[in-house]
């Protein structure tokens, strides 16, 4: 109960914003009064990629009931994999200097990767025993996502567009098999909820009509829920992963926008004729 909570508490943002970003009649988007408007719908797909972050390794001693001391050294490397993305939503731009980008909407993201783990145990400083191991986990979450940046128009076709965002992931389906344990040390694994603040960059190509094509990459850069000391990873088994998405974002103009084409008109006919 508490994380379905948690999850309301975290789209109250997003749908306060949606509504302060709401253009009045005659006063453009964000009440700013920009009357230059795209706005619309979205739909991505990519991939998801648990980037590797540091290995950890540990050296412990311990003696045992007949007073013969051990060594064990253990090293585990954290692996990458590639994973299925997905989102839906709207966006919104207008002409503006500084934040002229905002969108908002669903995603799903499947995260996937492992850990390979090695240990050996001594004796005297002799090699008794080894043990070799590789982990794998799987992630299947439903996200909800709000982004603000600022666009720059490279050409009447192309913009670049680059700002920070709040995504809610919620983990609903989840497995983990196989890691390695480092002596008392037990495995950490992200949690079932997770807040963050994210960075994405995105260069968009607009078509002759109605589409506009952004291919899109996205990384946290700082952890909200659950507060690790703002670790902006995730932990599997021994080790940490940092989330990356690369997507391309296929942006459908509303009718009307700024940058839809004219509409053919060969008798020059306007409303005020």
């Amino acid at each position: 109960m508490y994380k379905l909570i948690l999850l309301i508490v975290c789209c109250i943002p997003m749908f306060v914003f949606g509504q302060a970003y709401k253009p009045g009649k005659g006063s453009g988007l964000y009440g700013t009064g920009a009357e230059n408007i795209d706005k619309g719908w979205y739909f991505g797909l990519g991939a998801t990629y648990m980037f590797p972050y540091l290995s950890e390794e540990e050296s412990i001693d311990y003696t045992d009931s007949l007073n013969q001391t051990f060594t064990q050294d253990y090293t585990a490397k954290p692996t990458g994999k590639f994973g299925l993305f997905a989102e839906i939503g709207m966006f919104r731009m207008n002409d503006k200097k500084v934040i002229n980008y905002i969108d908002y909407g669903l995603s799903y993201k499947w995260f996937r990767g492992g850990e390979d783990f090695e240990s050996a145990t001594f004796l005297n400083n002799s090699l008794i025993a080894t043990q070799q191991t590789e982990a794998s986990y799987s992630s299947h979450t439903a996200s909800l996502n709000f982004n603000i940046g600022n666009r720059y128009d490279m050409s009447e076709k192309t913009f670049l567009v680059n700002g920070i965002g709040l995504n809610a992931d919620y983990f609903f389906i989840k497995s983990r098999s196989n890691g390695g344990v480092i002596l008392d040390q037990p495995h950490e694994f992200v949690s079932d909820f997770v807040g963050e603040l994210h960075y994405f960059f995105g260069m968009g190509f607009k078509t002759g009509k109605r589409l506009i094509i952004m291919p899109m990459i996205e990384t946290p850069i700082f952890a909200i829920y659950e507060f690790n000391h703002i670790k902006s990873t995730h932990n599997y088994f021994n080790t940490r992963s940092r989330p990356f998405i690369i997507k391309v974002r296929f942006m459908i103009l509303k009718k009307g926008s700024k940058s839809c084409p004219p509409v053919y008109n060969p008798m020059g006919i306007t409303p005020d004729m």
